[in-house]
């Protein structure tokens, strides 16, 4: 099942071509990164996966078992080999004791003519089959070479894709953000031509005031005069 991890596909960052991060950059990037996430509500990042079925431990009381003795702290008891045994009963005059060990032995017995046959088995077969089990690894390690030697490539070509796809950006990137950088210096200088233009303006204003008024006052004491 493919898991998608959500924003990837949104990654703007350009590691062949980015500059090294300087000192005390790192750390401020990180600041940021958690004062980010602070405030947003982190997605169920597992929702797009089947849902957790819950495990029933009442149908294996050994695993309950199991966890108690875990719990308590107690050893795990030692395997019980007995039955691997072929010895004569403790009380030689029980018939009973008797019986279960005879049937052991015939047990025991059946057991290691079954290892003695395997055995036979082995040696008359188990070099062929040691051969075409090896010559299966063989073919299984040729593919699987194969197959390693062919993602290498594509991961090789991805890579001088992504390279080559950068370093054209960077290029024009370099160029975006000269040309952004002289129209933010020539909106600087047109916005402080255009100040010092309505500097000149207010100034004309105030002239003129200051004019019309003399020619008011000029006006008046002519009338006076007359």
């Amino acid at each position: 099942m493919k898991v998608v991890i959500e924003g990837s596909e949104n990654i703007d960052s350009l590691p062949y071509v980015d500059p090294p991060i300087e000192n005390g950059e790192q750390e401020l990037i990180n600041n940021m990164i958690k004062e980010e996430m602070s405030k947003f509500t982190p997605p169920d990042y597992l929702a797009q996966l089947p849902s957790y079925t819950d495990f029933d431990y009442d149908n294996f009381h050994f695993l309950n078992n199991e966890f108690d003795r875990l719990k308590a702290g107690k050893q795990m008891e030692a395997f019980d080999i007995s039955r691997y045994k072929a010895s004569a009963p403790a009380k030689q005059s029980d018939a009973e004791q008797w019986r279960v060990s005879i049937d052991n032995a015939k047990s025991q017995l059946e057991h290691q003519d079954l290892r003695k046959i395997n055995l036979e088995l082995l040696s008359k077969y188990g070099a062929n089959s040691w051969k075409l089990y090896l010559s299966d690894l063989e073919i299984v390690q040729k593919t699987l070479k194969r197959q390693l030697e062919h993602q290498q490539l594509q991961i090789q070509e991805i890579n001088v894709k992504r390279k080559l796809e950068q370093e054209s950006t960077i290029e024009r990137i370099n160029q975006n953000q000269k040309k952004w950088l002289e129209l933010v210096n020539k909106n600087r200088e047109i916005e402080f031509a255009c100040l010092q233009f309505e500097n000149e303006i207010e100034k004309l204003k105030e002239q003129q005031h200051q004019s019309m008024a003399i020619d008011v006052d000029n006006q008046q004491q002519q009338q006076q005069q007359q």
